[in-house]
């Protein structure tokens, strides 16, 4: 036997002593190919194979997850069939059905079947008697900022409320007039002063005829010119507003659109109500300094406005602008500093608004304020009830887009109320019932010359402290009201139009009072801020239609800044809780080495795509495509140093992201030539020292080993588009260019749903983890598993260059070799031990 053959011998009984021990000493085994043709294999043996179950366990993929334990999704119908189904359920016409509708539609019926008659109705009585005593001077006066007679008032205080007492489902809001659909109403109505639109509804020869007898004053005569329209006219465009809103309301009721107050922010609502209590205290102001000027509308109507009030301050009425103070004196003092101050000693507030409006027009009835000092008073008021008309609606065109915001702007105010007593006191109300409620309300009250009504927030909060129990309250306060039309309206003709100005003047207080929330609404979020100052601003500036369909705009937009403003995070574990937190916020984090673990607080879609995909880049600190040129500039200059005679096999492992290279040089010198290549792989961190930013984008590194894994967390994605999927995909082909790989988890239903119909989970099934430590357990499997590889190719390299360099000497003695695997039976091994080629033919199965 010749030296070479002892040698063969000698270690081929090496290998048989190391696989014995091998299966005594539970490791990980790894089979590989010295040709390069096949990808390695892994086998776990011996007392290895439980931990190695256990830590696949712990590796849980969303797919098997799935798989395993979600349930199988309901065959979907398709459109007809849901089409059939709905009708079939609304048109069903048994009792139960019958009985149930009944109830839906007329809550009443379901509230007084459990109505405590005993001790209910005095509390009733006692809260109806004290609204009512509040509906008759508001009602006046909130009429006289809708350009109309203040018996308007009294007649929206008795008609709709006894529709919203049948249909309604809250049972502590007071319904009526109101400030805001009283300017709106008001804004309407006042378009029609211009000559143009006042030709439309009077005709052209009458309009013509009221210019011809107006007398304009010298100083007013480049002042536009306003015709003061009867009030028959004013009815019947009130009336066609009315039923227009409550056709809205009903459609939305019935298509179950209550749910579009959502989209209506409450700082939104606060800086629009705000703004619009501006244009009413506005409108009361030549009330109050009893000047006579026109109505400016459209947009800049407010500084319109006041330039004609500094132009006509001089023409003031002073005994207008004395009882003007007076009553406003009176009602703050009393309002503030007696019922809000001693309220919880009292059972009910003073009613000092009546005081004040009875105590004003005796005064103003004996001594003549009207004809002594040319004081505006109420004027004749009809006695009665009106009579039903149907409405003309004159020019709807002009104010049917003005219909759908009344309508939007009263339900947003009366169901918020509803919700704050609903909650307050226990009981359940519906948005949508509440919708069909107002509109039928409205349609109802439009045959009798009434305007938009909504809930009161003053009259509301009186008739649950005054312990109001139902709406049966707001039937006694209309009976009330009927009272006062029929017998004793006509005694009011005397007062002055400036105590009702005055009334809404004070009123107005609580509104203004949300100036003050503004430094907490600052403090809590600055995008609530600025939508609350960019709403009153323009409502102000520009008008109240403007405001709030800028205010929701605007409230839109902020969405898609936050969306946008949106960073991503580096996320370490805490060990002592299990979870990760990001690492610049938290204590005691730890991070995986080589790994990196990022979440994003947000949907990913189109909006936001390309800034996701930016934020994952800063925050691995990998660019790929940067990556991607120094790796080729580091290929050209290992192509330029190596020799042309070399032969290069590569070795990879089965996660395809490591390689080494041998240099085979016929020429000798081998190993020197295989050190200086190997050294290649080592040149990221080489080229990390002393780089700039933009290198430490290529180079980046975790706990000093080099990123190979991006674990993306989407627990806080609540939903992603077809852009979104895309993106997702595009960062992981990126990533694998570079040899990074990249992991999902926590993927919620939605999101799981547009991966799988994208065509994502197709190609990246196996990339979708459930949790966050899931996929750091198989990243260090992973891990594991290569380092392994890699500490046994190095073992392989040192003896196939040993055999290589023996058969360079001795070719002859190498012609047929092959080195059996002779491990275990049924080793994978085993496929490969028969493979024989003239040349070097290698198996090392350790």
């Amino acid at each position: 036997m010749d030296f070479y053959a002892s040698q063969r011998l000698y270690a081929r009984q090496q290998r048989h002593v190391q696989r014995a021990e091998m299966n005594q000493d539970a490791q990980v085994h790894v089979v590989l190919d010295v040709d390069g043709t096949t990808a390695p294999i892994t086998v776990v043996s011996g007392e290895e194979r439980p931990y190695y179950d256990t830590l696949r366990n712990r590796c849980k993929r969303t797919t098997d997850f799935r798989r395993d334990y979600r349930r199988p999704d309901e065959p979907s119908d398709g459109y007809l069939s849901t089409i059939r189904k709905g009708l079939s359920s609304c048109c069903r016409c048994d009792a139960q059905a019958r009985r149930k509708m009944f109830s839906k539609r007329f809550p009443v019926w379901r509230i007084m079947k459990k109505y405590q008659w005993r001790t209910d109705l005095p509390n009733d009585l006692v809260s109806g008697l004290t609204v009512g005593i509040m509906q008759l001077p508001q009602g006046m006066a909130y009429a006289l900022l809708a350009e109309l007679p203040p018996v308007v008032g009294l007649y929206m205080a008795f008609f709709p409320v006894l529709i919203y007492f049948l249909f309604g489902t809250s049972r502590h809001i007071s319904m009526g007039t109101v400030a805001l659909c009283s300017l709106l109403t008001g804004s309407v109505i006042s378009r029609f002063y211009t000559p143009e639109l006042a030709a439309t509804v009077l005709g052209t020869n009458r309009t013509e005829g009221i210019l011809h007898n107006m007398t304009i004053p010298e100083n007013a005569k480049d002042e536009p010119v306003e015709i003061e329209l009867p009030n028959d006219v004013k009815f019947a465009i009130a009336s066609s507003v009315c039923l227009l809103v409550g056709i809205v309301q009903t459609a939305m009721g019935f298509l179950k659109m209550g749910f579009i107050t959502t989209y209506m922010s409450d700082p939104m609502i606060g800086g629009f109500t705000t703004g619009a209590a501006v244009h009413v205290g506005t409108s009361q102001v030549k009330y109050v300094f009893g000047l006579h000027i026109p109505r400016s509308d459209g947009v800049f109507q407010i500084p319109k406005t006041y330039a004609l009030i500094f132009h006509h301050i001089g023409e003031s009425n002073v005994p207008t602008l004395v009882m003007s103070a007076v009553c406003m004196v009176i009602l703050y003092v009393v309002k503030v500093h007696v019922n809000q101050r001693f309220k919880d000693k009292m059972r009910f507030p003073v009613p000092v608004e009546l005081f004040v409006v009875v105590a004003a027009t005796l005064v103003s009835h004996y001594l003549s304020f009207a004809e002594k000092y040319h004081m505006k008073i109420v004027g004749k008021i009809p006695p009665g009830l009106p009579t039903p008309t149907m409405p003309s609606l004159p020019k709807a065109s002009v104010y049917t887009a003005d219909a759908f915001i009344i309508a939007i702007v009263a339900f947003s105010q009366c169901v918020s109320l509803a919700a704050l007593f609903a909650k307050k006191h226990g009981y359940s109300y519906d948005p949508n019932q509440e919708l069909i409620a107002y509109g039928l309300g409205n349609v109802f009250g439009s045959f009798f010359a009434c305007y938009p009504y909504a809930a009161s927030v003053s009259r509301s909060s009186v008739q649950e402290s005054a312990g109001g129990r139902t709406q049966l309250a707001s039937v006694v306060s209309a009976t009330m009201v009927l009272i006062v039309i029929v017998s004793i309206g006509p005694l009011f003709e005397s007062l002055p139009n400036c105590v009702l100005a005055s009334m809404i003047m004070v009123a107005l207080r609580s509104l203004f009072l949300q100036f003050k929330e503004l430094p907490h609404i600052y403090r809590t979020s600055a995008y609530d801020f600025w939508i609350w100052v960019v709403t009153f601003l323009s409502t102000v500036v520009l008008h109240v239609d403007y405001g709030i369909l800028l205010g929701m705009l605007f409230s839109f937009f902020t969405v898609v800044v936050r969306a946008q403003r949106t960073k991503a995070e580096n996320l370490q574990k805490i060990d002592e809780l299990y979870v990760y937190e990001n690492s610049s916020q938290f204590r005691q984090t730890q991070s995986t080495a080589g790994v990196k673990v990022i979440g994003f607080n947000s949907p990913i879609y189109y909006a936001n795509g390309a800034l996701f995909m930016k934020q994952v880049f800063a925050v691995s600190g990998v660019v790929p495509e940067k990556r991607l040129k120094a790796l080729k500039k580091m290929q050209k200059a290992d192509d330029a140093n190596t020799n042309g005679t070399n032969h290069f096999v590569t070795l990879v492992n089965e996660s395809n992201e490591m390689s080494s290279s041998l240099s085979l040089d016929k020429g000798g010198g081998g190993e020197e030539k295989s050190s200086a290549a190997r050294a290649g792989r080592g040149r990221w961190t080489d080229a990390a020292k002393g780089s700039t930013r933009q290198a430490n984008m290529v180079t980046a590194s975790v706990d000093g080993v080099l990123l190979h894994h991006i674990v993306l967390d989407l627990s806080r994605v609540c939903f992603i588009d077809t852009v979104g999927a895309k993106i997702l995909r595009q960062v992981v082909m990126d990533y694998e260019t570079v040899q990074v790989t990249v992991f999902l988890c926590c993927v919620n239903e939605e999101v799981w749903r547009v991966l799988d119909t994208t065509g994502f989970l197709d190609d990246y099934d196996d990339r979708l983890y459930l949790t966050v430590d899931d996929a750091i357990n198989a990243i260090n499997l992973r891990v594991h598993v290569r380092n392994t590889i890699e500490t046994k190719q190095s073992e392989v390299n040192k003896m196939r260059n040993l055999i290589c360099l023996r058969y360079l000497r001795h070719p002859a003695h190498y012609e047929s070799e092959t080195v059996p695997c002779k491990h275990a039976s049924g080793c994978p091994g085993e496929r490969l031990a028969t493979r024989t080629r003239p040349g070097v033919n290698f198996v090392n199965h350790i």
